[in-house]
């Protein structure tokens, strides 16, 4: 009923799954079309138009119980004690009964996804450790491994697992490696290059199968392929194409058409080397499955394995997808001085470019449009404001000045006429001294007239510079608002442009998993930025360790 008004409703697998798992919980055949679910969705309809009638207020009081809820659950459960550190766990609450909604084109979307119990999870516990009350399935003690409770789907028959979070030692430990891994392979990029070249003229066929899907996923940044269920959606990867995802154009190029992980479409035409086209067309003559039948992932890694330590076909795209990265933020010329906003725009494209290595691409959201069309609107109002916030102030120092000639002119005006009476004062003493009269009342009256036409000057003087600083502080905020007007018309600008270059891109994943963050820690320090402006919490708190200077990036 939650569903109603979204393409779920409308899918006809979603649907037929639903209804099969539907039948068997209530014991009778029902098909698509069968029920009448109006009561159902009343009660929903119902429960929503009660959250959207809750005030402000209530709203915030529900979501602080909700959090002291989780904050008291997260301490019960969701730390384990690991050699007497205590360590945070990442996904420590088990899936609950639900509908499995799947991604893409999954063939079991829509079908029943029973959550597990007690007696389904096994825990790794050490023999001295408190034992949790519980009917669990069992409890071992494997401390080589990093998982603390374990179950098998009950759907999809996949082993599930609590692990330690991102910000863990152990896990954080992980991460390191792994890029640290990718820092040697690019040390070791040519050998390895070389290697998959040398072997794809091999006489031994499996050989000359392995080095072409090497040559692919280093070619094509794509992954393995062998990595999925047979029950999952139609996805492949270089081990795994088959002769519908593969069209040679015969001008040495070659045309890909096929899903990848999460169902993301691959489709591009690439130019290759006559050798590695020769060996497409040579394994896709008349076969029905695979292009590259009997590779898997542990054969490409063995492989490469002969050339270079523990390298697997993952670090390809580690390498790559931070390689994309320190190329475009040494290309972008960013200035020290320069705001903060324009430092973020720089980070994000420069994390776009990992994500077109990775092909990390998504659905566009259906609030996309409306979201960018109000960036738009928000991007018209502000030009706007700007525009008539300029007019304004300089209507207030137009009429300031005009105030200002008016007071001047009056003064100026008490001037002259003081001016005048101290003159003529002035002659009436040169009188009185040729007619050898007594002039002494007209000596005071002269010192007190030049007091006044001196005390009036200075009260000119005094106008004048009052109407300067006026006027320098009306200047200095109308170039204050301009700068602080242009710089919000700069940044709504920048989140347009970037609403529309990643419309289709998913740029987390990457950030997440494939980009060394030590580049953006380097980078950020030689521009004046710091990097957890950019990540998000969650990824400040799984990359802490860039922080520090032993880890910093040297390649």
């Amino acid at each position: 009923a939650k569903k109603v008004g979204t393409p779920y409703v409308e899918d006809s697998v979603f649907a037929k799954n639903f209804h099969r798992d539907f039948s068997k919980k209530l014991g009778i055949k029902v098909r698509p079309g069968d029920v009448d679910y109006i009561n159902v969705i009343a009660v929903v309809e119902k429960e929503r138009e009660w959250k959207a009638s809750l005030s402000r207020e209530e709203k915030k009081r529900l979501a602080a119980q909700r959090k002291v809820a989780r904050e008291e659950n997260k301490e019960r459960y969701g730390y384990a004690v690991v050699d007497g550190e205590r360590m945070e766990l990442a996904n420590y609450v088990a899936e609950p009964n639900s509908i499995f909604m799947g991604r893409g084109e999954h063939p079991m979307r829509g079908s029943w996804k029973e959550g597990p119990r007690e007696e389904d999870i096994v825990l790794n516990l050490s023999p001295d450790g408190s034992k949790p009350q519980g009917n669990w399935k069992e409890i071992v003690w494997e401390p080589e491994l990093i998982w603390i409770a374990r179950w098998q789907d009950k759907l999809s028959g996949k082993m599930k697992y609590v692990w330690f979070s991102d910000s863990s030692d152990i896990k954080q430990r992980k991460d390191i490696e792994k890029f640290d891994k990718a820092k040697a392979f690019r040390r070791n990029l040519s050998r390895v290059q070389k290697h998959i070249l040398e072997n794809l003229d091999s006489e031994d066929l499996k050989r000359r199968k392995i080095a072409t899907v090497c040559y692919l996923i280093d070619k094509l940044k794509i992954r393995v392929g062998d990595e999925k269920d047979p029950d999952e959606a139609d996805t492949v990867g270089a081990s795994t194409l088959r002769k519908e995802h593969v069209k040679i154009n015969g001008n040495c190029t070659v045309t890909f058409n096929f899903l990848g992980k999460d169902s993301v479409p691959h489709i591009f035409t690439t130019e290759l080397p006559e050798n590695v086209i020769r060996n497409l067309r040579e394994f896709s003559a008349n076969v029905e499955a695979t292009l590259f039948g009997g590779v898997r992932s542990q054969h490409v890694s063995g492989f490469l394995d002969e050339v270079m330590t523990g390298l697997s076909a993952k670090v390809f795209r580690t390498l790559y997808a931070s390689d994309a990265v320190k190329a475009k933020l040494k290309k972008t010329r960013v200035k020290l001085e320069e705001p903060v906003y324009i430092k973020r725009y720089v980070a994000t494209m420069a994390n776009l470019e990992a994500a077109k290595v990775c092909n990390h691409k998504r659905t566009i959201p259906k609030t996309w449009k409306a979201s960018l069309e109000k960036k738009k609107d928000r991007l018209k109002v502000l030009k706007e404001r700007a525009k008539l916030a300029q007019a304004k102030l300089k209507k207030k120092a137009k009429d300031t000045q005009n105030k200002h000639v008016k007071r001047l002119e009056k003064q100026e005006e008490r001037l002259r006429t003081a001016v005048e009476k101290l003159e003529d004062t002035e002659r009436q003493l040169e009188e009185r001294k040729q007619q050898g009269k007594n002039f002494e009342v007209i000596k005071k009256r002269i010192r007190s007239k030049r007091e006044t036409v001196a005390k009036q000057r200075q009260r000119i003087k005094e106008l004048k510079v009052k109407h300067e600083e006026r006027m320098k502080k009306l200047r200095q905020s109308m170039e204050n608002r301009r700068q602080r007007d242009k710089a919000a018309v700069e940044k709504m600008k920048l989140k347009v442009e970037l609403q529309g270059e990643t419309r289709d891109y998913n740029l987390t994943t990457s950030l997440k998993s494939y980009i060394d963050p030590r580049i953006y820690y380097e980078w950020g320090k030689k521009v004046q930025y710091d990097w957890k402006l950019y990540y998000p919490k969650t990824l400040q708190k799984k990359f802490s360790w860039v922080d520090n200077q032993e880890n910093k990036i040297n390649g």
